[in-house]
């Protein structure tokens, strides 16, 4: 009966599948084209201008063609795609947002480009050629191997063009659907030089200048990117306001497990709702993890043309007609692949959405997620359960675990019951690295206290199961591992098992649950929950804390020795160790700015904390609202902060002398601060203590302002012996002190 159910299943999906493949006369022209758009330019035939004075304008680019050849190749729909320039020609493009041109410097060294070339390749779907041949005669020939090979190939245009895995979109796919629109404002690509610089009208941002970071590179680094001119999106506070042209509204999915781990997603049935934002639309793009295979896709219960290169995450359906703005369009996927995890189809826009599904899976495996259901079984050797999550995500998260768990349930100070989930085989014999399991549920346990104390209860769990492997949390899931090597050594000085469960804990608050606007908001999914486990870490174990909060800042400085410093809110542009580590030390400058230094408290920036978990828990948020809630807990304008620390790079290297000095009023410690690496206008509150001996310390704050600055503390009855400047490390800083 079983072997009879699979044999139907694979006959239903071979069905689909062929069905699938009856594919349009448009979309085999598609495909023909599609072909055309990676053909050998080597003596291939072609239309060729002689130019000069020429100068285009492509949104805040221009460039001058001062004389030289012009070769138009690749033709689709009777225009060419592709054109090449030998000779002499220019480029200037400058960038109109500060954030972007912090960006662009960080990559190139530079904010304006501004260059001379001999060569350049051009990726062509909007009305180029018919300006260029609105002013010249052109040629029908053949680009000899010579002109090619000596005069063309040595940039990369080429190279930098083609799609690889290593990029978000499918750049021949872009290029052929605004090739089939072929407007003023459509498709348009250049390589000259180490620069790239791209149109595309279909990217939620247009505008993209990318940047050969070292030569032989494979992929251009994306330098600065932005909305076009007629949006003038350009202000750091407003460049999150993106008209993303679709929004998932529902996703719906029927999934069956296998393998013998009960990992592998055997297929999987998902339907989802999407909201069409642009004024119209006949290409839609969608997302899958690129480990996932689609087998169909169906729009509104009939197959439809989709493109999709293997191993991308994007795909390109093409609707049988156009749709508008305000519409609903219904597709259901199937696929399958080894990335069970991560199973859902996405699109550009991270909003949230509802998710229902309906699981079928090995019944010997054990599967937890936020709102499962109990399981029925299904042919004596599966089960089936429905889940039905109280929150809307933007990615839904699950993990499978053998059978033979047991559970202990410990009560947390909240009256939240944690439930550990524990192996049998796992201990010391399975690993000289295996937390004991004791040690395990008390450090667990203890950042779980402390984290409710300080943010109140986790949003969407009523209980928590915490599990010994795995990688991602969800709501009421903590994953936290037990085979961790981080109880000796280095590791053991930066905080050891407490370091491992403090940020794993705190993604109950800042978590999977986070609603960032856009791509630019996400440093914070990231930094938010890592500095929450600094602030058990240095609750639980004092000065540890420090430890591993200098620890951060020197993978920073790493980071920027490499010239790969990026402004936080760039988004996945920057490194990672960017984006957690120097959003971390954000959120402890934040948390200085708050401190009290007569009381020695930090109430104010643990309202901050409690609120933002809320927050972003509960609603979509951009950098500007946490700007925003940010000054509202400060009680001042912040602007001059984060203009520095989100939408700029670098950070200062301040060069103290101080010497102490008696006057009729008393002692004095005076300063004198030189600082370098920033810009003029950079200033940064400092904390210091002056130590007086025996008689204690007395704790201030002084606004360092500009690239030279003096202060002067006091007065003070008993003499001091020393100043530590930069107490609490309250600025990421490079900083040498001496006393005169």
């Amino acid at each position: 009966m079983y072997r009879q159910r699979i044999l139907n299943i694979c006959l239903i999906v071979l069905l689909l599948v062929s069905v699938s493949q009856a594919e349009t006369d448009f979309f085999r022209k598609l495909k023909s084209d599609y072909g055309v758009l990676s053909e050998d330019l080597m003596n291939h035939a072609c239309e060729k201008a002689t130019i000069s004075d020429f100068v285009y304008e492509k949104d805040v680019a221009t460039f001058t063609f001062e004389e030289g050849d012009l070769y138009l190749l690749r033709y689709v729909n009777e225009r060419p795609t592709t054109a090449i320039f030998i000779g002499k020609g220019s480029a200037r493009i400058e960038i109109p947002s500060h954030m972007e041109r912090q960006s662009l410097m960080a990559v190139s060294g530079d904010s304006l480009v501004d260059q001379v070339f001999k060569t350049c390749f051009i990726r062509i779907g909007d009305d180029f050629d018919l300006k260029v041949k609105e002013r010249f005669t052109t040629d029908t020939t053949e680009m000899k191997w010579k002109q090619f090979n000596i005069g063309a190939k040595k940039p990369q245009g080429e190279i930098f063009f083609r799609p690889i895995i290593h990029h978000t979109y499918d750049n021949y796919f872009q290029l052929l659907r605004s090739i089939y629109e072929r407007r003023s404002d459509g498709f348009f690509w250049i390589d000259f030089n180490r620069y790239v610089y791209m149109f595309d009208p279909n990217r939620p941002e247009e505008v993209e200048v990318a940047y050969e970071y070292q030569g032989g590179d494979i992929v251009a680094t994306d330098g600065a990117l932005f909305q076009r001119q007629e949006r003038n999106v350009y202000q750091d506070a407003l460049m999150s306001d993106i008209n993303y042209s679709t929004t998932i509204l529902d996703r719906q999915a029927e999934i069956e497990m296998s393998g013998l781990d009960g990992k592998f997603l055997e297929g999987a049935q998902t339907t989802i709702q999407v909201l069409v934002n642009a004024d119209s639309m006949k290409f839609v793009t969608l997302f899958l993890h690129h480990n996932l295979k689609t087998d169909s896709i169906y729009y509104d219960g009939q197959p439809v043309d989709f493109h999709r290169r293997k191993d991308f995450a994007v795909i390109g359906v093409v609707l049988p007609q156009y749709r508008s703005r305000g519409d609903t369009l219904s597709f259901t996927l199937w696929y399958h692949g080894k990335q069970f995890d991560h199973a859902m189809p996405y699109v550009a826009n991270p909003q949230v959405s509802p998710h229902t599904f309906t699981f079928v899976t090995p019944k010997d495996f054990n599967y937890f997620m936020p709102g499962i259901g109990s399981a029925e079984e299904v042919n004596g050797r599966r089960q089936r359960f429905e889940v039905t999550p109280q929150n809307p995500y933007r990615e839904y998260l699950y993990q499978c675990y053998a059978s033979g768990l047991d559970t202990m349930t410990v009560a947390s100070e909240s009256g939240l019951p944690l439930n550990f989930l524990v192996w049998e085989l796992m201990d010391k014999k399975y690993s000289d690295c295996f937390i004991p399991q004791e040690t395990y549920e008390e450090t667990t346990l203890e950042a779980f206290n402390y984290m409710s104390s300080q943010f109140g209860p986790p949003v969407g769990a009523f209980s928590v199961y915490v599990s010994p492997a795995g990688t991602y949390s969800m709501p009421g899931v903590m994953c936290i591992p037990q085979i961790a090597c981080v109880t000796e050594g280095s590791m053991h000085a930066l905080g050891g098992f407490h370091a491992v469960a403090g940020r794993q804990v705190a993604r109950q608050w800042f978590g999977s649950l986070m609603r960032p606007a856009t791509d630019r908001e996400m440093w914070l999914t990231e930094a938010a929950p890592e500095y929450a486990g600094v602030l058990f870490l240095q609750s639980a174990l004092g000065a540890v804390g420090y430890s591993h909060l200098l620890h951060r800042r020197d993978s920073v400085y790493r980071v920027d020795d490499l010239k790969r410093d990026r402004p936080l809110a760039v988004g996945s542009r920057a490194k990672k160790e960017i984006r957690s580590n120097k959003g971390l030390w954000v959120l402890h400058m934040l948390r200085l700015l708050m401190y009290d230094v007569s009381t020695h408290t930090d109430q104010v920036f643990l309202k901050f904390m409690h609120e933002l978990a809320l927050i972003t828990s509960m609603k979509s948020y951009t950098n500007d609202e946490i700007v925003k809630l940010a000054e509202k807990h400060y009680g001042e304008p912040l602007d001059w902060f984060f203009k520095h620390w989100l939408y700029e790079t670098g950070f200062p290297d301040y060069r103290v002398e101080y010497k102490i000095t008696s006057q009729d009023e008393g002692y004095y410690v005076e300063g004198d601060v030189v600082t370098r690496d920033v810009d003029a206008s950079f200033k940064m509150p400092v904390v210091m203590r002056v130590v007086a001996g025996d008689k204690g310390s007395v704790f201030l704050r002084e606004t360092i302002d500009g690239l030279h600055d003096t202060f002067k503390l006091g007065p003070f009855s008993v003499e001091p012996t020393e100043l530590v400047f930069n107490e609490f490390y309250s600025v990421l800083c490079k900083q040498k002190v001496k006393k005169k």
